[in-house]
């Protein structure tokens, strides 16, 4: 024999070599294994599809393989797709060769690939690369792209390729049918189970809920209850009624109502399991039917099952997630309405250049504090404080000075006074200061702190220093006054306290002179 040219050899090869690179850029090892369980799945949905939902009359039911393939395709990028390919056309190779020609088994593996390929990329290409069962417009897409336009694309090839081969025992339509329906049943049956399974995997363990878990083995025992009496019985029992299989439906509402998407699959697969097994084994409603329009009815029962408890599942999750992002909203808007009712309030209450209660606030809060304490000997006392001199400061210094000032004076009263007293901003320069459960010794030496504090603090503008003092008057409450006298005592105080120099403080008299309790009330609030 002639030897091989080396180098003409290499050439022949080097161009599929190339186009494997390419097809498997981007696949890594620790992806290979994933993929080899996906083959083995395939390989066993076969085995299942092929000898386990074979009615007697050789006709088959449910074909399984397909709804993984088509998991994956949903679930994996696509690069990892050519792979995931012949992986599973290996597999249906492995599958088919002990009953079918190479040619045929791979002719198979091919119109199974194009059904799930095709359905997974317009699926894909309409909702969006990320798919999972959580709205009715994704099932949508998915009833009409797979089981639909897919299974019925994969049924015609099929039925041709039956017919080739000369196996075909019944018209071309029937073979298609029966290809079609049962693709598009394991489709409906497996997929939306593997892919909320697979969404739900890389998650924590939920824990055990365990009165839910007893929910869903009480539904599945009633199942299979059931469903033992209706495939099992010949007629109408003692009163009178004989149960069909749509009574079964109920249960897949109860499950897609408590369980999800999961739940609502998970009960509808073993409704399929049972009514499967039942039918191969030749029990089943429809004796009196041929056995291909048997296997139709039989399917055809088992898409509405799917349809209604798994459609009903989603549409109960898109209206409960609609619901809670709707109470995120309204939790939202709430927050935003109490953040702006707050700064309202701030705004209403509260002094803009000093943060310390206005004018009407200090009334309002001042009133309320002085009616409490009325009757019960609690002392009080208030004092009016006014900053000396403060318009040269503002022609001299400017504005802004001037309110620099205005606020270390306060942050100075502040510190000097307890949580419980009451500072608020009376005019331009003045203050008013209450303090409860003080008498007026205690308000004399509090009122002289805070006079030193102010006189000796360094107050720069910019190198250029400011000097500050304040004067303040001192009055105490006798525990029936009002707000309104009370102020003007105070207000008559400071006033000597002005004539006397200014930088001081002075105490009313426990009684006020005609001159002071004639003065018109500073504190009307405006």
């Amino acid at each position: 024999m002639k030897p091989l040219d080396e180098t003409h050899g290499s050439g022949e090869i080097e161009p599929v070599l190339s186009t494997a690179r390419l097809m498997f850029t981007g696949i890594t090892h620790k992806q290979l294994p994933g993929i080899a369980l996906i083959g083995l799945a395939y390989l066993a949905g076969a085995w299942l599809g092929v000898t386990q939902t074979i009615t007697p009359e050789g006709i088959a039911i449910l074909w399984p393989p397909n709804a993984i393939l088509l998991s994956a395709f949903l679930l994996l990028p696509r690069r990892q797709w050519p792979l995931v390919a012949v992986v599973a056309l290996i597999a249906e190779c492995i599958a088919d060769i002990p009953a079918f020609p190479l040619w045929a088994a791979v002719a198979f593996g091919l119109i199974n690939l194009l059904e799930t390929a095709l359905a997974a990329t317009l699926i894909r290409r309409t909702v969006g690369e990320r798919f999972d069962f959580d709205s009715l417009r994704r099932g949508g897409y998915f009833l009409l792209y797979a089981p639909l336009l897919g299974s019925a694309l994969a049924g015609v090839l099929g039925a041709t390729v039956y017919t080739v081969l000369g196996r075909a025992d019944t018209g071309f339509l029937t073979l298609w049918r029966l290809w079609w329906f049962g693709d598009a049943l394991g489709l409906m049956l497996l997929t939306p189970l593997i892919v909320v399974l697979w969404r739900q995997f890389p998650r924590a363990l939920p824990r055990v809920h365990w009165p839910r878990l007893i929910e869903l083995l009480v539904l599945w025992g009633l199942v299979l209850g059931l469903g033992f009496q209706i495939y099992t019985s010949t007629g109408q029992d003692a009163f009178g009624f004989h149960l069909t299989p749509i009574t079964l439906l109920p249960f897949g509402a109860w499950a897609a109502a408590r369980f999800g998407v999961r739940g609502a699959a998970m009960t509808v697969i073993l409704i399929a399991v049972m009514v499967i097994g039942f039918m191969v084994r030749g029990h089943h409603p429809y004796t009196d039917l041929a056995p291909e329009h048997a296997v139709w009815l039989m399917q055809e029962y088992l898409a509405v099952v799917a349809v209604l408890s798994i459609g009903l599942a989603i549409l109960l999750h898109e209206i409960r997630k609609q619901r809670d992002e709707l109470e995120l909203r309204v939790a939202e808007r709430t927050a935003e309405l109490e953040t702006a009712n707050r700064r309202l309030q701030e705004m209403a209450t509260t002094d803009h250049l000093t943060g310390i209660a206005n004018r009407r606030h200090f009334h309002d809060q001042a009133t309320r504090t002085l009616r409490r304490r009325a009757g019960g000997n609690k002392p009080a006392s208030l004092a009016m404080l006014d900053l000396d001199h403060f318009k040269r400061i503002n022609d001299t210094h400017g504005h802004e000075a001037g309110d620099r000032v205005i606020n270390q004076v306060v942050r100075i009263v502040r510190d000097t006074i307890r949580p419980s007293d009451l500072l608020g901003r009376f005019g331009g320069e003045e203050f008013l200061l209450l303090l409860p459960d003080t008498d007026p010794d205690s308000a004399l030496e509090i009122a002289e702190r805070i006079r030193r504090k102010v006189r000796n603090a360094s107050y720069d503008n910019r190198g250029s220093p400011i000097d500050m003092t304040v004067s303040i008057g001192v009055a105490a409450w006798d525990g029936e006054q009002s707000l309104e006298t009370l102020i003007r005592a105070a207000d008559s105080a400071m006033y000597q306290a002005k004539e006397a120099g200014r930088d001081q403080v002075r105490s009313a008299p426990a009684s006020l002179d005609a001159a002071a309790a004639a003065r018109p009330c500073p504190t009307t609030p405006g």
